[in-house]
């Protein structure tokens, strides 16, 4: 017997479709996609620095179902970046997390985690807590492509806010970057 959840081929399947910023939830296991935007940025009349905050895209979603126990570790699994419009500057950035939310653009992350981007260290998925001796890649905001990693970087539940930030000195108009940012990660 098929479910009509799962099977395509029914009249009745479920679809999962959620808005930007939403997150599929499985119980621990989460995908959220950041829609981003360089609009707001600033960089035409201050000069931005390595890692200084670019947007503030969100949260993660740390709740598990009931019975699970109290979380206090997320693992993020795999991370997709597409730039959907060249910010038409040289622009390499990364994204991180931190226990704090809201902060203000060109500044730095409090007390950021990189966990995308040529500063990330991916960890081997054999679980040995090794590191897997590749480096992750730029993130380019100027060229319209897809970027992809497996980072197995762990953090704790605290670091959940998830901020786009600079790796360049940036001191010109870029705010026609648009960008997604997909993170599949597990709460556990």
């Amino acid at each position: 017997m098929r479910s009509d959840i799962l099977n395509k081929n029914s009249n009745s399947y479920g679809q999962i479709s959620p808005d930007a910023g939403v997150t599929v939830d499985f119980g621990s296991k989460k995908i959220v996609t950041f829609a981003g935007s360089l609009t707001g940025i600033t960089a035409a009349a201050v000069t931005y620095s390595d890692n200084d905050i670019m947007q503030y895209l969100g949260a993660l979603d740390v709740t598990v179902p009931s019975g699970c126990g109290t979380p206090n570790k997320i693992l993020i699994e795999k991370a997709i970046f597409s730039v959907t419009t060249a910010c038409g500057q040289t622009l390499v950035g990364n994204f991180q997390l931190s226990a704090t939310g809201g902060s203000a653009e060109n500044g730095a992350v409090t007390t950021g985690t990189e966990i995308f981007g040529v500063g990330a260290s991916m960890v081997a998925p054999d679980g040995s807590g090794g590191t897997t001796g590749y480096t992750e890649a730029d993130l380019n905001f100027n060229s319209a492509a897809i970027t992809y990693a497996s980072p197995n970087i762990e953090v704790a539940t605290s670091l959940i806010h998830v901020y786009a930030c600079t790796t360049t000195t940036l001191s010109a108009d870029a705010t026609a970057g648009r960008f997604s940012l997909q993170l599949e990660y597990s709460v556990i």
